[in-house]
């Protein structure tokens, strides 16, 4: 049995994250897909509804995540990074998808609104649903920071999603309650709708920025650039400078400006302590260094006269000289 289980359950902080949210959110979705039935709150129902799409998209996060852990092979020399990328761009469009659906039943409900709607079972269902909502976003939330998972992020990104709905429907089912007004429930339900739009294009556009291949933020990229500076009493320079994302790898690639007595020992020890400074803080980083010899040229923040930041694309940003298309 427990030789089972250790199959079933991942071994990795991202594998374990996905299975969690996976779980809670089919529990979620038995839960309010009946006591909305029950009670007639369309709003209830509709966050049961995309409960429903969450339990899709923390499937396709699960495997995406267990497929981008596969080391390289002669197919992916690269790596399969890009399976989580691809499954945040899926839940984005699930949950877009499913904002439409929702906005179609609130303005159905608002032009054919029920007599009346059992608001008590379906404030209890949104309490437990908004809690465990919770602990499970404090959990997936620590480990998408760890491992920085992008399927982890869209997910928790996706959560939180959930925590603001069942609030929502909360002041909904409340309303309701306490005026006897229906038209509240699928005012909320229409809200809920719109708020699904805004987060499917949010994690859309971060999909997208990953398969352009987006550079590392800002602080990330300085952090680069801090520990090849360390090494400034070694080497002359560098120079075309790029970073991006591939799944929860960091690939960081730069030509390395040294001094043409150094022999090919003396310039590896330098680039293997620049490694070792980066891989410190990124463990998984897929780092290349090309080294070439000083001649007075690319310098980048070294050179004493014309400095520059010695990232690629630089001139280009600057209304530089472009390269010309072929």
């Amino acid at each position: 049995m427990s030789a089972v289980l250790r199959q079933l359950i991942p071994s990795d902080l991202a594998g374990r994250a996905a299975l969690l949210s996976l779980l809670s959110n089919l529990a979620m979705m038995v839960l309010k897909l009946s006591v909305g039935l029950i009670t007639g709150s369309v709003a209830v129902f509709s966050d049961g509804i995309d409960s429903a799409q969450d339990v899709v998209a923390a499937s396709i996060a699960l495997a995406s995540v267990r497929f981008g852990a596969r080391p390289p092979d002669l197919s992916h020399p690269y790596g399969h990074g890009r399976a989580e990328t691809v499954a945040a761009g899926t839940q984005s469009l699930l949950i877009a998808g499913g904002g439409a659906l929702i906005l179609y039943r609130a303005v159905d409900r608002l032009v054919s609104p029920p007599d009346s709607i059992v608001t008590s079972l379906g404030l209890v269902a949104m309490v437990i649903a908004a809690a465990v909502n919770f602990l499970v976003v404090q959990y997936a939330g620590r480990v998408a920071r760890v491992t920085g998972s992008p399927a982890i992020a869209s997910d928790v990104r996706h959560l939180w999603t959930n925590i603001v709905q069942a609030g929502a429907v909360l002041l909904g089912l409340a309303l309701v309650a306490a005026t006897g007004e229906v038209a509240f429930d699928a005012i909320v339900a229409l809200a809920l709708g719109l708020y699904l739009a805004w987060t499917a294009a949010s994690i859309l556009r971060f999909a997208v920025g990953d398969v352009l291949d987006t550079s590392l933020t800002e602080e990330e990229v300085r952090f680069v650039e801090e520990a090849i500076l360390a090494e400034r009493d070694e080497i002359a320079g560098y120079h075309r400078l790029r970073t991006r994302r591939s799944g929860q790898s960091r690939h960081v690639d730069f030509h390395l400006i040294l001094p043409p007595t150094l022999t090919v020992a003396e310039a590896h020890v330098i680039t293997d302590r620049i490694e070792q400074r980066i891989r410190a803080r990124w463990p998984e980083a897929v780092i290349t260094i090309h080294s070439e010899p000083a001649d007075g040229r690319f310098r980048g923040p070294l050179d004493v006269g014309a400095p520059s930041r010695g990232r690629e694309g630089e001139e280009a940003e600057q209304g530089g000289p472009r390269r010309r298309r072929l």
